[in-house]
């Protein structure tokens, strides 16, 4: 009987904060705040003030326009009504050239409308605010907050450009821009020097859209930021292994009329991660040398002329054998004289 009590109070709970969160959410906070103060909804006031919204936006009187647009969506929430007026508010802004409020105003509208009857009408204003905040960017970095440009971003044009392109992306993959946005997000992320970003949308575009005009850009260009995220023998292999891969790749998907004289540089390309890889191998021999494991060393020496005879390196191994093929194959141990008096049970601590 305490169980079924219990279990009845504990339901009666859950009912009780369930509603109260209701309540208390912040969405019902702010409507209720609104009918306090009088701007609660109102259909009426809404549609007229979208139809004076329109009159001034045919008037070319967008900032009038945006005015009434914004009411309009404002008085009328979770309605088609909203739906038009959020998307003329963003239409008024871009218009007005205020770029970020359009971009922001778009972004609530794909938010709260996901299937919005505007998607195809949004995916270009938005893919044409980022190539313009990207380009400014590329001539004035604007570091500093932006207190005067109302077509620019406070801050990190480049940032927000790359998320609008994002945005264009995710909310119409396939629409005639997405590949254009990721291409667009793998161009910026280059031209600022960061390689691995920049390889990983390459590699989208190729993946995602391999009909695009873009796949043999996003092929070189994927090279590029592969070897330029490689940062020397000491670091990790991978991105030097999936540039070499990647050659192989373009040159057997593209013809030689087709890649024309970027041919001849892949080759060449690939030339230059061999000897890589056989510094590597190199390199590996020598850091056992400099210790006197020398059978260690002669290890990697003997790999590097297998794999790599044909390079620099493969001459450069053979001198290191033939100087230490008399040397002992691991350091002389000063201390063996101590381990012959301790104890066997010290020796096993």
């Amino acid at each position: 009987i305490k169980n079924e009590n219990l279990e009845a109070a504990t339901g009666q709970q859950k009912t009780w904060l369930e509603s109260t969160g209701e309540k208390f959410s912040a969405g019902s906070i702010s409507r209720g705040f609104k009918k306090f103060i009088g701007r609660g909804p109102n259909e009426l006031l809404a549609r007229r003030k979208f139809e004076e919204g329109e009159s001034y936006f045919e008037q070319k009187n967008y900032k009038e326009a945006a005015k009434c647009f914004y009411v309009a969506s404002d008085r009328w929430p979770d309605s088609t009504l909203e739906e038009d007026a959020l998307y003329m508010l963003a239409e008024s802004y871009f218009f007005d050239d205020r770029y970020p409020k359009a971009s922001d105003t778009y972004a609530v509208l794909l938010k709260k409308y996901e299937n919005t009857r505007y998607l195809t009408d949004i995916t270009p204003r938005q893919f044409a605010i980022a190539r313009y905040w990207d380009l400014k960017a590329r001539i004035d970095s604007h570091w500093y907050p932006n207190v005067k440009d109302k077509t620019r971003p406070w801050v990190d044009a480049t940032g927000n450009a790359i998320a609008v392109y994002s945005s264009v992306r995710t909310h119409d993959p396939t629409g005639p821009l997405a590949d254009d946005a990721t291409m667009s997000i793998a161009n910026s992320y280059f031209i600022r020097n960061h390689f691995e970003d920049a390889a990983f949308h390459y590699e989208l575009v190729r993946k995602d859209f391999p009909n695009s005009d873009f796949v043999l850009q996003a092929h070189v260009l994927g090279i590029r930021s592969k070897l330029r995220s490689y940062y020397g023998p000491q670091y990790e292999i991978k991105p030097l292994e999936d540039a070499d891969k990647l050659i192989d790749t373009t040159l057997t998907q593209f013809p030689g009329e087709v890649l024309g004289d970027e041919r001849d540089r892949l080759f060449a390309t690939k030339q230059l991660i061999r000897q890589e890889k056989a510094q590597r191998e190199f390199q590996s021999g020598e850091y056992y040398y400099k210790i006197k494991y020398y059978q260690a060393a002669r290890y990697y020496y003997l790999e590097t002329i297998r794999e790599f005879a044909d390079t620099p390196f493969a001459k450069m191994a053979e001198d290191r054998i033939e100087e230490t093929k008399n040397y002992p194959p691991v350091p002389y141990d000063y201390f063996g004289w101590l381990k012959k008096i301790l104890p066997e049970s010290d020796k096993n601590r």
